[in-house]
């Protein structure tokens, strides 16, 4: 039998949530441990505060990645040269043009752009890219460059983070992915040595902030972190989301081990999934949108994702790669996810790279 004492100190815990109130890192380790079914009914409570649950968002897009060559090689990634799942690769800047007007004929509306920290792919050559594919496609959403990237260019140029995100915006670009896998420099230090920390992580927000440009945050989760690790990382994006208001939206996904040096770790799964959605949908009271995570956990968990917290399914990612090497090969349509958020008894329309409905 619970404990009364416990569980009446739950009550007001849901209440609070219920209420809109900000919850403490302490009380987000107890909704975690909550029921599957309480949680879920806290992350829509809070969704539905926020005015237009039953729409879902979803942006025809795709992801081209310029390379495969990375000094990064993060140990949990199969899809980086020297992971031996994908031949190395390069592309010319015509044959990313060649890919972004196939794009654009399937109803593309956002190009994203990201690939290895590699010596040849510069702040110059970024710059000279962004303006050829403005020119051609001036309407097009430009969300490109991880933040990890963007530390490599400005290093490499010897210039800061503004000033490398001062050239790249005026050369078209619109928005950066927030790219953050985990905020918690222990798990940095032990998996991604080569790739930002976590304070440049946050510098290259604040900067995208300062040019009036957005982003998203993301979280990458199930690398043997504990829950107060993840919560951490929630942490770390809603105090960020106070200071600079850049993100847009919420992405979560976990890892998938299998083809990685990270190959011994069991995978997360769907439960853990959807009960680490909903939380972040409680904790995190500063960022509207929410996604679902379709492309690790497919589009039947998010139908599910659609009633713990989310309301957005992300995009088509027409040929999406990196997940692909990890070996997981979801794929979706702008018909394939109407349907899914219709399944789920919402309302789906499509969106733009800043998330206003078309």
């Amino acid at each position: 039998m619970k404990n009364p004492s416990n569980l009446q100190k739950n009550m007001e815990l849901f209440k609070k949530i219920k209420d809109g109130g900000r919850i403490s890192r302490e009380e987000a380790l107890k909704c975690y441990k909550a029921g599957f079914f309480e949680i879920s009914s806290l992350a829509q409570a809070r969704l539905e505060a926020l005015g237009g649950a039953d729409e879902v968002g979803y942006i025809v897009n795709r992801m081209i990645n310029y390379s495969n060559i990375c000094t990064a090689r993060c140990k949990f990634c199969a899809y980086h040269a020297k992971a031996g799942i994908v031949p190395s690769f390069r592309l010319t800047d015509g044959g990313i043009l060649d890919i972004i007007r196939e794009s654009a004929e399937m109803g593309a509306v956002q190009i994203m752009l990201q690939g290895g920290l590699h010596p040849d792919f510069n702040l110059d050559w970024a710059c000279a890219l962004l303006k050829k594919i403005r020119a051609e496609f001036p309407q097009m959403g430009l969300h490109v460059f991880s933040p990890s990237e963007i530390v490599y260019f400005a290093h490499a140029a010897g210039v800061d983070v503004y000033g490398a995100l001062a050239r790249l915006k005026d050369a078209g670009a619109n928005s950066v992915p927030g790219a953050a896998d985990l905020l918690i420099d222990e798990i940095r230090s032990r998996y991604c040595t080569n790739k930002c920390t976590v304070m440049q992580w946050k510098d290259v927000m604040r900067a995208l902030a300062k040019l009036g440009m957005r982003s998203s945050a993301t979280m990458t989760f199930g690398m043997g972190e504990s829950d107060e690790q993840r919560i951490e990382h929630l942490d770390a994006v809603r105090s960020v989301q106070d200071e600079t208001g850049v993100f847009d939206a919420f992405i979560a996904w976990p890892l998938a081990p299998e083809n990685t040096l990270l190959r011994n770790l069991k995978r997360v799964g769907s439960v853990e999934f959807l009960k680490t959605l909903a939380l972040a949908r409680i904790y995190l009271d500063n960022i509207r949108i929410v996604q679902s995570g379709w492309l690790t956990e497919g589009l039947k968990i998010a139908e599910i994702a659609l009633h713990m917290g989310a309301n957005d399914v992300g995009g088509v990612l027409i040929d999406e790669m990196v997940v692909r090497a990890a070996g997981i090969d979801n794929k979706s349509s702008a018909a394939g996810m109407e349907a899914a958020i219709r399944a789920a008894g919402k309302i789906p329309h499509k969106r733009d790279n800043f998330y206003n409905k078309l």
